[in-house]
């Protein structure tokens, strides 16, 4: 794995996030992803850790009246801003601090697009096990660098920065714009998910060999490909060829 940000302060990190200004998830696709693999949330209590501006929230609170939910997130002004109705946010260091929750409070966890952002996540992982459920589910969402095969491997034959933003991962030290990013490769992202305690039980993709959809030209050819490639892949090949895993948990015994 290729890291950024290891030895900045959280004021330098906060600052740097400023900087940055707003930026939002995914997209509506993304969350209905994400939202398929949860399955009915009917009557559930559900926890979005790292929920930014709450898009996922808002979509899962509108089509389940019945749920309650719930958001974290470090950021106050995303926090603050989210103002969802139905949706109960609060501002915490998911990396540092105690969930303000109490034990076997949850029965779904979504935590998307956050992990790569977490120099050490071991305590959000213990948080995350300790106000899950036994029986719980957790949705995992993590990029990951083989999407972007074999140019993750090769950086140094890619040259100039334009290239680099089409052939490198987003996540990659000569790419990302992030403060804090970490460029996981496919089964460093098994191994991160599993050492977390918790037990692998489905793996999709999306997005496969994402460079594709990056390059003039090439993008034409792939987007009339994209929707049956996707489905092959998932079926019957391999995931770690996919730029954003989804992975569906649970807590590991003993855990």
């Amino acid at each position: 794995m290729l890291r950024t940000g290891e030895h900045l302060s959280k004021h330098e990190i906060a600052a740097a996030y400023a900087a940055l200004g707003e930026r939002r998830g995914l997209g509506e696709k993304f969350r209905s992803l994400v939202l398929d693999l949860a399955g009915n949330l009917g009557s559930k209590k559900v926890l979005d850790v790292g929920c930014g501006y709450g898009e996922l929230l808002s979509q899962a609170a509108s089509a389940y009246q019945g749920a309650e939910f719930f958001g974290i997130d470090y950021s106050p002004e995303r926090v603050k801003e989210s103002g969802l109705a139905r949706v109960k946010t609060q501002r915490v260091d998911i990396e540092e601090e105690r969930f303000p929750f109490e034990d076997a409070f949850f029965d779904v966890i979504f935590c998307t697009e956050v992990l790569e952002h977490l120099r050490e996540p071991a305590g959000c992982f213990r948080e995350i096990r300790r106000v899950l459920k036994t029986g719980g589910r957790v949705i995992f969402t993590v990029p990951n660098g083989d999407g972007f095969f074999p140019f993750n491997r090769l950086p140094g034959i890619v040259p100039g920065r334009w290239l680099r933003s089409k052939l490198l991962p987003y996540e990659h030290p000569e790419n990302t714009d992030q403060p804090v990013d970490t460029c996981f490769e496919y089964e460093e992202i098994i191994g991160l998910i599993k050492g977390g305690g918790f037990s692998v039980e489905k793996i999709s993709g999306w997005r496969y060999f994402r460079y594709l959809q990056m390059l003039p030209v090439f993008r034409i050819f792939y987007g009339l490909l994209e929707a049956p490639l996707e489905a092959f892949m998932n079926r019957f090949g391999s995931k770690r060829y996919a730029y954003n895993l989804f992975l569906v948990c649970s807590k590991s015994n003993g855990a």
